[in-house]
């Protein structure tokens, strides 16, 4: 559960594995290469698109900033 002020957002587990690498010390390559070592069965272009597009809905929330 990610909180916010006067909001909540229940995230999955991959979700929440990719707010934690969103620190400003791993790049968007790094998270990537991160989530497809511990899922190896996935495909880095699909998981890459993935967290693309979630980080931009995060960025438009104003919950993390996109440098």
């Amino acid at each position: 559960m990610l909180l916010y002020p006067e909001r909540g957002l229940a995230l999955s587990d991959t979700a929440a594995a990719i707010l934690k690498l969103c620190d400003g010390a791993h790049t968007l390559a790094a998270i990537v290469h991160a989530l497809v070592e511990t899922h190896p069965d996935s495909d880095a272009d699909t998981v890459r698109a993935d967290v693309e597009a979630f980080v931009d809905e995060m960025a438009r929330r104003g919950l993390v900033r996109v440098d």
